[in-house]
């Protein structure tokens, strides 16, 4: 059973399938990466102040890594309550939605950035939330292009041309009758 699911796993399907599935990530990774680039051009960073924090559980591992949090163990999320003020003028106050493993305390200063324009796709102004999950994007979808490499590569290379000829050659020098291949013994001498 493991022979076979090893045998399917390094198999020219599966081959083709890390070639489409890391052509998809990567495109996806820098459309997003092209949207994300578009959303930090068009947006300001502003210093906000933390007026309060929820603290939750994260509900899942796959939910506090889409957070950003890696290490091992943290399971409580934090999300900070923030006042901040946009460039117009107008004063805000916003629960942010990135949930954090950091522990905020009233009253801290936090870089802030949002959209002027619709302040409500603001987020903390941290690489993680910001470039964070595309980057994995693109790490997976590089990931998987590489592995389809590392399988095209290990195909057995065809035998070259000169090899064929050369052992073709060998057979036509003697003749394939019994007699020929036989061996002649030497003349014996007559005695007299």
């Amino acid at each position: 059973m493991v022979k076979t699911f090893i045998k399917r796993l390094v198999g020219p399907r599966a081959n083709r399938l890390f070639l489409v599935l890391g052509i998809l990530l990567t495109c996806l990774a820098l459309y997003k990466l092209l949207r994300t680039a578009m959303y930090v051009h068009e947006s300001v960073v502003v210093s906000a102040t933390v007026t309060d924090v929820l603290q939750k559980p994260f509900e899942s591992t796959s939910e506090a890594l889409s957070h950003g949090n890696l290490a091992l163990g943290g399971s409580t999320s934090y999300q900070a309550i923030v006042r901040y003020t946009v460039p117009g003028g107008m004063v805000i106050d916003r629960m942010m939605t990135d949930a954090d493993d950091t522990d905020y305390t009233v009253g801290q200063q936090l870089e802030v950035i949002t959209p002027e324009l619709d302040p409500s796709r603001a987020h903390i102004y941290k690489w993680k939330f910001i470039w964070g999950s595309n980057c994995m994007l693109l790490g997976s979808g590089i990931a998987c292009l590489l592995l389809w490499l590392a399988l095209k590569e290990r195909k057995a290379p065809a035998p070259a041309a000169g090899s064929r000829k050369s052992a073709g050659s060998r057979k036509k020098k003697g003749s394939n009758t019994p007699a020929a291949s036989r061996k002649r013994s030497p003349r014996k001498k007559k005695q007299a």
